[in-house]
């Protein structure tokens, strides 16, 4: 089985580095490679790899060789998307001051959508008979999986349940929601266990 994970709020937490940015006084559409050297310029005792979650890091070090990053440089804050050269820096950069690229077998930072780089992941690793799931924390990019027949994740770490549309009709219902590592390894087990039956 191979594993295609999100990195913000997946892997890494994010909110925790806004949080970082903010009380450093960096604005958080700041954005490029010099925007991180400001953090460790102000905050020479911070560490990036601090901030990976540590269930997601156990995961890595245990499957990293059966996992691939797909990451958006896009923000969900629309102000921070003026220029996408600086997104997919900062991204690119984040990633691997995170140094969780070390532990996986490939990393591919896209711009506004995943749907070409799973297309490709998919068609590459299932001719090699390799089962794929993927695991995402945003609705758009579980359900572009999905739409290509990817077994999609959603990752809750917030708790928050499941979301609801304008309508305030519950949406996501028809995935499986994890909020952290340990759940995702017993979901896996569980389909495993099932396909032994």
């Amino acid at each position: 089985m191979k594993y295609i994970l999100d990195f913000d709020e997946v892997l890494f937490n994010t909110s925790a580095l806004k949080t970082k940015m903010a009380e450093l006084g960096i604005s958080e559409t700041e954005r490029g490679h010099e925007a991180l050297a400001r953090i460790e310029e102000l905050d020479p005792e911070f560490s990036f790899t601090s901030l990976v979650f540590p269930g997601a890091l156990k995961f890595l070090k245990e499957h990293g060789s059966d996992c691939i990053i797909v990451s958006s440089a896009t923000s969900e804050t629309a102000e921070n998307n003026t220029d996408l050269e600086k997104q997919l820096a900062f991204q690119a950069e984040k990633i691997a001051r995170s140094e969780v690229e070390k532990l996986v077998q490939s990393v591919h930072v896209v711009g506004i959508s995943k749907k070409e780089a799973l297309r490709e992941l998919q068609h590459s690793l299932t001719s090699e008979g390799e089962e794929v799931v993927f695991v995402d924390d945003r609705e758009k990019y579980v359900r572009e999986a999905h739409a290509l027949g990817i077994r999609s994740i959603w990752m809750d770490r917030g708790g928050k349940g499941y979301v609801t549309n304008s309508e305030g009709v519950p949406t996501m219902l028809e995935f499986s929601r994890i909020g952290s590592f340990a759940e995702f390894v017993e979901l896996v087990e569980k389909w495993q266990n099932q396909q032994k039956k």
